[in-house]
């Protein structure tokens, strides 16, 4: 098994790290050691080691992209970031503190354990101490604690002076690292992020202390914290410190104790239920977060998310989150099958949301963001109406138009509507964005590469590129657009993926006395699946073609070259259409 290997009588787990994202995980290579003897349990166990080092790489390719496009820092958001936070660690710690009765208990206690050392002759100046700490300490927290932002205020006001950076390092350091920034110690923009992050202390320092003093009125001046927000990105990951806001964990937990509360009741499968649906949902975003921070929009992600993701996932991609599954299972050559629509909503999207809904009804949240999301399963108000194929005399009038009488005036209209013909592409959208570099000879057989277009991700997709498309000057139309320095074979149709699809269905068929309900664009897929099945060619290849079977899958049973074969049963297909030259 690759990457598995016996080193002086020990089996491991070895990945090489590229270099490029050393830095970033911070090894050569990844190594897990003492794998067992047994070869069944040991490839069992090496999948799933596999999946996490290949995860761990992937998350850090995706760091490394980012940290090369993304912009410079924006010094007054971090700094706001940095001053939010700061108040509400103060406020935290201030709802922590102490109160009057806590210490008054606190010193009772010590009282009568000191008078019964007393009474026991056993008192010694030791346990004076241990009968007293406790009070001492409690009695001196509120007074500690504003000491300790005194001088930390006169260090950070003093480090303008002397150049010190260590007091605000560990949050520059933080900073950096959740944020995925590659900025490096010593360096003109690390120096200018820490003094940004020392600005923004103490000016949040300053407000506490006005706070000790009874005074909540004080604003930040700072031009830092006053300038004009940028525009806030939605994948950032969400603050959770906010001391009003109850946690999403939290908040199953307290929806538990009330259900169970008073011999009240809930099945324990459910609750592991209720259990997953968080932690899934805690993975897609990347953290827990807060109740009051999640968003209609996250929810809407998180159900795309969800369709998208193999069955029992965390059996088949141990070690992985849920998006890490995701990409795993899009890699595969036979992709797992994928959550089922009913499980989606009736399991995970229906515990949550009903999770959210006890949040809603106890003043956590003024709505459940949840409601309304849901995988549309084809209900009958929004079932589409069952496409045919086009019959040959609709073919005729439709590639009969005058329009198709120049090839040397061909333009969007003409070569969309006849590749969507001989190749059967799912949608616009796969050939509005085909791009020319994708368009090329493979196996001496000129074919279109849908693998960046289609539904899989990680399955190539070739169809082969149809005789009649090459007879009527396709190729050659590919290099001049080419020549012309173009990237994409249709620029103007990627802008907006139906814009041939409107015209065609909603202009083209109406003025030819076509249009109905079961014939639209779509209908081309459908035209072609009928001419190979009346063509007599085999099934398997003919799933291959229209890409309802992965290639690389497909070609072990097929003893030739899959490509070969998909051509020769391709150009078995005849249209007869009434064009000049075919």
């Amino acid at each position: 098994m690759k990457y598995v290997q016996q080193v002086r009588g020990k089996w491991i787990v070895r990945v090489t790290v590229p270099p490029e994202l050393r830095a970033i995980i911070g090894q050569r290579e990844l190594v897990e050691r003492d794998l067992p003897s047994d070869t069944r349990t040991r490839e069992k166990m090496a999948h799933g080691i596999l999946n996490r080092f290949f995860a761990t790489i992937d998350k850090a390719r995706e760091i490394f992209e980012t940290r090369k496009n993304s912009p410079p820092i924006a010094l007054s958001d971090a700094a706001k970031r940095h001053y939010s936070v700061t108040i509400a660690q103060d406020e935290l710690k201030r709802a922590s503190m102490p109160t009057p009765t806590d210490i008054q208990s606190e010193k009772d206690r010590a009282l009568d354990m000191l008078a019964q050392e007393q009474r026991e002759h056993r008192q010694t100046a030791t346990s004076v101490i241990n009968a007293t700490t406790g009070f001492e300490l409690m009695a001196g927290a509120r007074s500690f604690d504003h000491n300790n932002r005194v001088r930390r205020l006169t260090a950070l006001r003093a480090s303008f002076r002397t150049g010190e950076t260590r007091w605000i390092e560990p949050a520059v350091q933080q900073y950096i690292k959740d944020n995925h920034y590659d900025v490096q110690p010593d360096t003109r923009a690390w120096r200018d992020l820490a003094d940004a992050f020392a600005r923004a202390e103490i000016e949040a320092l300053e407000r506490t202390l006005e706070r000790d003093r009874g005074n909540f009125s004080g604003c930040a001046s700072d031009p830092l914290l006053t300038a004009p927000a940028t525009e806030p990105d939605i994948n950032s990951p969400v603050d959770t410190l906010d001391g009003k806001s109850m946690l999403l964990s939290e908040a199953l937990s307290a929806f538990h104790n009330e259900r169970t509360a008073g011999g009240h009741s809930l099945a324990a499968k459910t609750m592991g239920e209720h259990r997953n649906a968080v932690r899934m949902f805690k993975e897609f975003i990347g953290a827990d977060i807060a109740v009051d921070a999640i968003t209609k929009k996250h929810l809407i992600e998180y159900k795309n998310a969800l369709i998208k993701t193999p069955n029992r996932y965390t059996m088949r991609f141990p070690g992985l989150t849920l998006p890490e599954a995701i990409k795993a299972n899009a890699k595969r050559p036979e992709p797992f099958s994928t959550l089922a629509s009913k499980t989606v909503n009736m399991k995970w999207l229906s515990h949550l949301s009903g999770i959210l809904n006890w949040a809603q009804e106890n003043g956590h949240i003024e709505f459940n963001p949840a409601k309304g999301v849901r995988v549309d399963t084809g209900r009958k108000t929004h079932h589409e109406p069952s496409r045919l194929a086009f019959t040959k005399s609709e073919l005729y009038e439709i590639f009969g138009h005058s329009m198709f009488a120049d090839r040397s005036a061909y333009g969007l209209k003409q070569w969309a509507l006849l590749i969507m013909l001989y190749t059967g592409v799912r949608n616009s959208s796969e050939m509005a964005r085909m791009k020319l570099e994708y368009i090329y000879i493979e196996q001496g057989i000129p074919v279109f590469d849908l693998a960046d277009a289609s539904k899989n991700q990680g399955s190539k997709r070739l169809v082969p590129i149809h005789n009649d498309l090459v007879r009527l000057g396709f190729l050659d139309h590919v290099e001049a657009l080419k020549k012309r320095g173009e990237t994409l074979l249709f620029p103007e149709w990627a802008q907006r993926p139906d814009k041939v699809n409107d015209w065609f269905n909603d202009v083209y068929l109406v003025s030819l006395g076509l249009k109905t309900k079961k014939k639209v664009f779509y209908c081309f897929r459908h035209t072609l699946a009928t001419e190979l099945a009346r063509a007599g060619v085999p099934r398997e290849l003919s799933k291959m073609i229209s890409g309802h079977a992965p290639q690389e899958v497909a070609s072990v049973y097929i003893q030739a070259s899959p490509i070969k074969l998909m051509a020769t049963e391709l150009n078995k297909v005849k249209f007869d259409l009434p064009i000049p030259g075919l």
